[in-house]
């Protein structure tokens, strides 16, 4: 338009050239253009043109006070909201207005659910043993267990715009077995893989077979020893193992899963089985743990371990409460 208007086009002239290219322009909209250029040498909207908005100030504030007060409110929730409160607008308009605030739709992040007791005695453990998490634990060792199921594909996958999914078959009841296992600085002990459901001897004979023979190698002078509170792992038979066999048993607030670092190994262990081990059968799946845990050596132990450097300062400034770590 521009470039016709300086070769001396004018609006009438310029309207019948874009006619015959294909393209819809009134005479009036050229000459409203070429207007506004002229004023203001720019292709850029002017701030203040166009219609007012009818997002106001007052429905921006209703918005942004539901979705706080209420972070699950529906777009078609806060629509009902504002006609009751006398603002008549639309379903796309609160939608457009609910996004400009800055509030998208996602799944929501799940944590660890805390009871109050318990926050107290995590702020205290962060407190007492920050300065420690600086150096890494030095000598605990830090164990739990998982289940780990048969599972083939990521839970997240790309695909084409306009295409449809690619489906990926998945059994309705998935093998599952269960492991133990403990690391530290110094590297990991072994894993064990285990059915069924463990009971305190069951635990106990894992210990005797895994953890003591990691003990007299890695930590033979001194050492501390990390895990969850079950019922199996705090029971009379369990501690008297403990006394027995000289283990140190290092005790930590409950319902601190996000205290623990071999959570993250746990996660990074399914992650492994879902994209590169992609088992079949239970056999595969076992293989595919053992092989994960060939890679576990006292760099990967470490890395994880120090992740604690973040966790810990999170507790302590949410007094207590779950970190999201």
């Amino acid at each position: 338009m521009l470039a016709l208007s300086r070769k001396g086009m004018g609006p009438p002239t310029i309207a019948r050239v874009f006619r015959a290219e294909g393209v819809r322009a009134s005479r009036r909209g050229i000459q409203k253009f070429l207007t506004r250029y002229e004023r203001t040498e720019s292709l850029a909207r002017q701030p203040g043109s166009g219609r007012r908005t009818i997002i106001t100030q007052d429905i921006q504030d209703i918005v942004e006070g539901q979705m706080r007060s209420d972070d699950e409110t529906t777009a078609t929730q806060l629509h009902q909201l504002l006609i009751s409160r006398g603002r008549d607008i639309s379903l796309r308009t609160v939608l457009r207005c609910r996004t400009a605030l800055g509030w998208t739709f996602r799944g929501s992040a799940y944590c660890q659910l805390i009871r109050t007791a318990n926050k107290a005695a995590r702020l205290q453990w962060a407190r007492d043993y920050l300065s420690e998490a600086e150096h890494g634990f030095e000598d605990v060792i830090w164990t739990d267990e998982c289940s780990v199921q048969m599972e083939s594909h990521r839970r997240f996958c790309c695909r084409k715009r306009g295409e449809p999914p690619k489906n990926k078959p998945r059994p309705k009841h998935p093998t599952k077995v269960h492991v133990w296992a403990g690391i530290s600085v110094r590297g990991a002990t072994r894993i064990c893989i285990f059915d069924g459901i463990m009971d305190a001897v069951l635990y106990i004979e894992i210990l005797q077979q895994n953890l003591l023979p990691f003990i007299q190698t890695v930590y033979p002078i001194s050492h501390r020893f990390m895990q969850d509170n079950d019922p199996k792992r705090t029971s009379r038979k369990a501690r008297e193992f403990y006394a027995q066999n000289s283990i140190n048993w290092w005790k930590t607030p409950a319902e601190s899963p996000n205290c623990n670092p071999i959570e993250n190994l746990w996660h990074e262990l399914k992650e492994y089985i879902r994209r590169e081990a992609k088992p079949k059968t239970k056999e595969e799946l076992i293989s595919g743990i053992q092989g994960f845990w060939a890679t576990v050596n006292a760099e990967k132990c470490t890395k994880y371990i120090r992740h604690l450097r973040k966790v810990m300062p999170r507790v302590i400034a949410l007094g207590g409460d779950a970190t999201g770590y």
